[in-house]
């Protein structure tokens, strides 16, 4: 009897037990854990500890080596985790030249970074076509800025991508050489740059360094040249491109290929220069190697550092007009921020957003401050003495884009490429136009 009465409570026991674990269970699905979706759903916008942990995958091109804290490495990431401890950002940089082919390669695979950065015009209208990219025009910000530079993201009445500016192609040169070898003012035409670069190799000066080993730099002179040389008698000639009416082999740009190749064939140009880095140039400048160095606006930071000796900075642009012909120059959106169509993320990527370009925030200060480029964004104006200098001096002038913006992605590629060429000796500048050509043709379906 007494051990009935042992199994009758045992029994009554385990019975108990179940209804309370029971009872558990049913509690925890009316109020889930800490950390799960309905949770993060239940804070909504509010920055609660409570929201799910995510982490936003970011790519940009390899930004100017800078002794300061860099915008993207550093204070995106970090400004955005002060704001949103529940979002990380992760960046991934990578040389212009390899930066192309990796985004693409991402996003063929199915794993396109959540944001990334990337060019305007039809560079980017591949990315859209594609389906990779998502449409921005309900940005709330985006009305802040200018429409001319937020166009060149619009593809069928449709935006895709925040702009971060505009930039200018140019020569950044050492005025403290300049009068060495006699300079007194900026050539205003081909025989006169000619001239300037003569002056400097028979003080013992090198005219001018170039990091050719990077292809990507040679646009830097070429569309310098290129720009007045094709553009001031005919600015619809890429336009015209598309209808068989110009072609890249036509008389303007083998004469603008022969311009620039005629800086290497007269000894203007800073000795193997193939052999030479992007940074490296820019470094042979900074030490005085080179009076020169064909550059842009974007590296106006890496381009101010203390160099092996100290001298006076001036900005120009090449030009390749002859003597009382059209003068133009290059100014073109910057990058765009553009972000993955098919990226899970998107309310984490909408609050970076927001923070990054609504006026007054944390982030939005240190963008503006630290940024490259020419500011776009309403009621922000440009800083830097030699950018306002060299914008006023040609506000006369007519721009252009930079000159790959309206091609299809791979020609300007194919450009440097051959161009390389030339410059071992190996190649004319009718066979890169040709090799331009071709390259047209083949992603024009032509």
């Amino acid at each position: 009897m007494k051990k009935k009465i042992i199994s009758l409570m045992l029994i009554a026991i385990m019975l108990f037990s179940l209804a309370a674990c029971s009872g558990g269970n049913k509690e925890e699905a009316n109020n889930p854990a800490e950390g799960t979706e309905a949770d993060t759903n239940k804070a909504g916008a509010g920055d609660t500890e409570a929201e799910k942990e995510v982490t936003l995958s970011l790519m940009v091109t390899t930004r100017p080596t800078t002794d300061n804290k860099d915008f993207y490495l550093d204070w995106l990431p970090e400004l955005v985790k002060e704001k949103y401890p529940n979002i990380n950002i992760e960046v991934e940089q990578l040389p212009t030249d390899q930066y192309k082919q990796t985004v693409r390669l991402k996003f063929a695979s199915g794993e396109g970074p959540d944001l990334f950065t990337w060019w305007a015009g039809l560079q980017a209208k591949d990315l859209v076509d594609a389906g990779y990219v998502k449409d921005l025009s309900d940005f709330s910000q985006l009305g802040k800025f200018k429409k001319e530079i937020a166009d060149a993201y619009a593809f069928d009445g449709k935006n895709y991508a925040v702009p971060l500016g505009s930039s200018f192609l140019t020569t950044w040169y050492n005025k403290d050489a300049f009068a060495k070898a006699g300079i007194t003012k900026l050539p205003e035409n081909w025989t006169e740059f000619l001239e300037c670069c003569e002056k400097l190799k028979q003080v013992g000066i090198t005219p001018i360094t170039a990091g050719d080993k990077q292809s990507f730099v040679i646009q830097f002179g070429m569309y310098q040249i290129g720009a007045s040389e094709i553009y001031g008698d005919n600015p619809d000639f890429d336009n015209k491109l598309f209808t068989g009416e110009t072609k890249f082999t036509d008389t303007v740009w083998v004469n603008t290929v022969k311009k620039f190749t005629e800086l290497y064939e007269k000894g203007y140009v800073i000795e193997d220069s193939l052999g030479l880095s992007q940074e490296q140039s820019r470094q042979a400048f900074l030490d005085g190697k080179a009076a020169m160095i064909f550059d842009g606006s974007f590296g106006y930071d890496a381009l101010n550092r203390q160099g092996a000796v100290e001298f006076e900075k001036g900005i120009f642009c090449i030009p390749s007009n002859d003597e009382g012909k059209k003068f133009v120059y290059n100014l073109t959106p910057s990058n765009g921020v553009f972000v993955s169509a098919s990226s899970q993320k998107q309310d984490a990527i909408d609050k970076v957003l927001d923070y990054w370009f609504t006026e007054g925030t944390s982030l939005f200060e240190k963008w503006t401050s630290t940024t490259s480029d020419i500011p776009c964004y309403e009621g922000v104006e440009d800083s830097r003495e030699l950018v306002r200098e060299y914008l006023d001096r040609y506000k006369e002038d007519q721009s252009i884009y930079n000159l790959n913006n309206a091609w299809p992605e791979g020609v300007s590629d194919m450009m440097c490429i051959v161009f390389q060429n030339v410059i071992s000796g190996n190649g004319t500048p009718e066979d890169v136009c040709q090799g331009m050509q071709n390259k047209f043709d083949e992603l024009n379906g032509n």
